[in-house]
């Protein structure tokens, strides 16, 4: 009986380690395997002489579930949610157009099916 106490708590270890990481396994895969998983694009309006309005959009393919998703760009945060899969979520900033350096920095966050932080930094935009 002590063997198959030993058995059973062997597999329900083994299930609940599977569960928390297929995932994140199948999220990396995913980034690996589909170049555009996640697809970030900006584009700008000239408001007036001295502000812009930058839009940014941002298209999830991936089948895990994206939780807690922001971006921060410039000290200020633009919170987007939760993504699903094949969802495109749309944000625009105002910025002044004297506080904006040659390259954008921004720094996206994000939680895998509400377990594993992820943040990204995207320079250049």
């Amino acid at each position: 009986m002590n063997n198959l106490l030993k058995l059973g708590i062997i597999l329900a270890a083994f299930l609940i380690l599977s569960a928390m990481l297929a995932p994140l396994l199948i999220f990396a895969h995913e980034l690996i395997s589909k170049p555009d998983l996640i697809s970030f694009k900006v584009s700008y309006e000239q408001l007036n002489e001295t502000s812009i309005k930058l839009v940014f959009n941002i298209t999830y393919k991936g089948i895990i579930k994206l939780d807690d998703v922001k971006l921060e760009v410039l000290n200020k945060t633009l919170y987007l949610g939760n993504m699903q899969s094949n969802t495109t979520i749309s944000k625009h900033i105002t910025l002044n157009m004297n506080s904006i350096p040659k390259h954008l920095e921004i720094l996206m966050s994000l939680r895998i099916a509400g377990i594993y932080s992820l943040k990204l930094r995207i320079r250049g935009v």
